[in-house]
């Protein structure tokens, strides 16, 4: 049974709220698998970024893929099974005190290597452009 959230996004909040089932105490960090949540935070990615990850998924031509982008100031790991019915979404800080060595160790024992570099491609994007502009996102863990 697909769940609804309401929830207030952009322009009546000042952040857009994407939904988690775990979070860190300092909100650096969360993740969410419930694939109902999943798919809401996708929806409110937009249609252009569903599209992208449907198309993604069927050139993959294997169980799922995995996806590494930027969303505000975080960097997102999107995994998801090819029929779209499992999957983890995982957000990451930009900017995380952690010694890159032990970043890169972290990333490729959850995922690979290949994801790993895609990983610290994005942070640089993301480190070299940061600003208060950029703060857009907020995550937040339904208490229900």
């Amino acid at each position: 049974m697909e769940k609804y959230y309401l929830i207030e996004q952009p322009p009546l909040a000042e952040k857009y709220t994407f939904l988690v089932d775990d979070i860190s105490d300092k909100v650096n960090y969360g993740r969410a698998t419930d694939i109902d949540k999943i798919n809401y935070n996708r929806k409110i990615m937009g249609e252009k970024f569903d599209i992208d990850v449907k198309v993604g998924l069927l050139l993959a031509e294997s169980k799922g893929s995995t996806f590494v982008f930027d969303l505000g100031q975080f960097i997102c790991v999107l995994e998801l099974r090819a029929d779209q019915k499992e999957g983890k979404m995982t957000f990451f800080d930009c900017v995380i005190d952690m010694p890159k060595n032990d970043i890169n160790k972290m990333l490729v024992d959850a995922y690979s290597q290949n994801i790993a570099n895609e990983w610290f491609k994005v942070q640089e994007r993301l480190l070299a452009n940061l600003s208060p502009e950029t703060d857009i996102v907020r995550l937040h863990k339904p208490e229900f």
